[in-house]
């Protein structure tokens, strides 16, 4: 989880620092949608652990999934 929270603040400095013409704001809005989505799974994956390890190890599977297309197209 902190490795996400990490990748976040990189994200946010990486997007600031692009201009819109390279980045549009929708794709900016989606990809920083996807990683807050991403940090909340985390999240709940750490509180489930305590109960259902496996049901935990399931949650952060499904979101590094959502890491395997690093394009957004916002189809």
């Amino acid at each position: 989880m902190c490795v996400d929270v990490a990748y976040n603040a990189f994200e946010r400095d990486v997007l600031a620092g692009v201009g819109a013409a390279l980045v549009p704001e929708r794709t900016r809005r989606l990809g920083r949608r996807r990683s807050l989505a991403v940090l909340a799974i985390f999240a709940a994956a750490v509180l489930v652990a305590l109960m259902a390890p496996r049901l935990a190890f399931g949650l952060i599977c499904a979101a590094l999934l959502l890491h395997l297309r690093p394009e957004l197209t916002g189809r």
